[in-house]
């Protein structure tokens, strides 16, 4: 048997103005809303640091492009001790992102201040266009100035190796047994200061005097300020404590109230006709080059000094 039924065709109208809306919106977000790209950080995504103090840095980098207008770019920093800030990931997990932080202009360097004395600090700069989308520039680290310290490790004849160093630590070299010696005393009168780096501020020969110490003490850091244990600047880096002169005599910055064992000459390299045969010899036969603790000039080399007097040792920490 043949069925035959019949049907009819019917328009469905929608007349829910709510409803129109949100159909009208869709449809023009599909044909007139093509989906957009992140913004491209520029020259690369490199990031510039500069200006580095005790506790501030200058960011510098080059404006990213993108479709939108470039003013209506945002921007931002973000600064981290732990994280490397390598990924938008990342920086999305530290939850370092935060919304009250954009820049509401396009800016291309900012100062990042509040930072600690002589960290590592990691940053990333983060771009935003007004769809949201967010490009992230390359990671860069930078760390802070830092302090380094002149200190007295005490009073000694000329003979520190033999009699004091000795005790501290088996002999491998003067310099082993004097670095030893400062950090001992480093340890025990100034735990306030820093302790991973010390080493003693004399001159033991040619190739191992107050001028080679940046030879071999590779990281020492050469820009950072030099204090004394009281908080005094006494240089302001490297070469300006050693150009033969600094900017507090040494009894008036709380180092030392008397002369020092310095075996140097006013540059600082090694005096050696005056080093107590190698910081070995402590008797009136022998003699050792001494350094100032009442003048900010030449203090470095003084005089010569029989090496059964005490002076003190001065160490370096950082």
């Amino acid at each position: 048997m043949l069925i035959t039924i019949a049907s009819s065709l019917y328009m469905l109208s929608c007349t829910d103005d709510q409803v129109n809306t949100i159909i009208n919106d869709e449809n023009n977000y599909i044909t007139d809303k093509p989906v957009s790209s992140a913004p491209i950080p520029g020259n690369n995504g490199l990031l510039l640091p500069s200006n580095i103090t005790e506790n501030s840095v200058k960011m510098q980098w080059t404006f990213a492009n993108d479709d939108s207008p470039s003013e209506l770019l945002q921007y931002q920093v973000i600064v981290s001790k732990t994280c490397t800030l390598f990924s938008l990931q990342e920086i999305l997990q530290s939850v370092l992102l935060k919304e009250d932080n954009w820049s509401n202009q396009p800016i291309n360097q900012s100062t990042i201040t509040n930072l600690s004395i002589g960290k590592l600090y990691h940053t990333n700069v983060c771009v935003r266009d007004p769809d949201k989308n967010i490009a992230v520039y390359t990671p860069t680290s930078f760390t802070t100035k830092g302090r380094m310290y002149l200190f007295s490790a005490g009073t000694y004849t000329g003979d520190m190796i033999l009699q004091k160093a000795s005790r501290v630590v088996v002999i491998v070299s003067a310099r082993d047994a004097l670095n030893a010696l400062c950090k001992s005393v480093l340890q025990s009168a100034y735990p306030d200061l820093h302790q991973d780096n010390v080493i003693a501020f004399i001159s033991i020969s040619n190739d191992d005097s107050i001028a080679a110490i940046p030879i071999h003490f590779a990281d020492i850091p050469l820009d950072w300020p030099v204090y004394s244990s009281t908080g005094i600047v006494i240089a302001y880096n490297w070469n300006d404590l050693v150009d033969s002169s600094i900017n507090k005599k040494l009894q008036d910055a709380k180092v030392c109230n008397s002369f020092w064992w310095s075996g140097s000459l006013a540059d600082g390299t090694c005096d050696t006709s005056y080093t107590c045969n190698g910081w070995a010899d402590g008797t009136s036969s022998c003699q050792g080059r001494s350094g100032a603790h009442n003048t900010a000039e030449q203090w470095l080399s003084d005089n010569e000094r029989n090496c059964n007097n005490q002076h003190h040792l001065l160490g370096l920490c950082w």
